[in-house]
Formats: C-alpha cells, sequence, structure tokens
C-alpha cells in the first residue's frame, strides 16, 4: 500500500504555498492563518494552550508570535495567575484579517475539492477527523520527557 502521508504531508506544503502567496500582502505566512483564526476566537488564550491547539511545540509558538506581534496582530501579557504564562491577544488588525484568512481557506477547500460530490467531500471529512483523532491518541501516549 502507497503511504497516506505522503499524499497528506505533500497537500499540506502546497497549502502553506498557497497560504503564503494569497497572504504576503498583509506581511502574513501560510502558518500564520492558524495563529490568527485562534487567537481571534479566543482573547486571551494562554501561549501554552495555544500550543496544543494548532499542534506546535512551544518553541515554534514563541517564534511566531513574536512575528506576529512585530507585525501588529496580536500582543502578549503575563498572567496574573501564573507570570511564566503569557496570554495573547489580537489586535484590531487581527480581527481586520480575520475574513481574508477565511476567504483564503474557504476558497482553497473548494478549489481542491472541486470534483468531488458533496457525499465524497463528507466521507472524506470524516475519515480525515477519524485520522487526526487517532493520530492525537498516539501522540498524546508518547512519554514525556
Amino acid at each position: 500500500m502507497e503511504s497516506m502521508m505522503r499524499y497528506v504531508n505533500r497537500t499540506a506544503r502546497l497549502s502553506t504555498l498557497y497560504r503564503n502567496e494569497k497572504l504576503k500582502a498583509y506581511g502574513l505566512k501560510g502558518i500564520h492563518h492558524s495563529y490568527i483564526l485562534n487567537i481571534c476566537r479566543n482573547p486571551g488564550i494562554p501561549q501554552g494552550k495555544l500550543a496544543q491547539m494548532i499542534f506546535v511545540d512551544k518553541s515554534n509558538v514563541a517564534r511566531q508570535l513574536a512575528t506576529l506581534e512585530k507585525n501588529a496582530y496580536v500582543y502578549r501579557v503575563p498572567s496574573q495567575v501564573d507570570g511564566r504564562e503569557q496570554l495573547v491577544y489580537p489586535t484590531e488588525k487581527a480581527f481586520e484579517i480575520l475574513p481574508i484568512v477565511s476567504k483564503t481557506l474557504k476558497e482553497w477547500n473548494e478549489d481542491i475539492l472541486v470534483d468531488f460530490t458533496q457525499e465524497e467531500k463528507e466521507q472524506l471529512i470524516e475519515a480525515m477527523k477519524k485520522i487526526m483523532g487517532r493520530a492525537k491518541e498516539i501522540v498524546d501516549h508518547l512519554p514525556n520527557e
């Protein structure tokens, strides 16, 4: 059997290239869409929780947030509960770009699924949810070092 992950990874890289092109005029990279979406939906989200939500390690989140902060899309403040934790808030600029990010994602999904029937789309989504759920279970059971 061919490796399913080969196609998943390549599709993900192509998706990032697409978003890079569509979002570069706004000073964003293709990877920033998940940050903008999740921070706008969850203002004041702890930086560590954001990392968990988007399945990225904390150091990568810190780097990407620094870029978004530099470009005035987010700001961070120390948590009053735990001073080591940073809370991340969207700026007005983030809320302004949100519809553009959402439109970019919607257009990508529509374009890549154009030849699929509605039933095929629903089956694919359900299969991908199942795959992601299993992948998360596997990663969650890795030993912590």
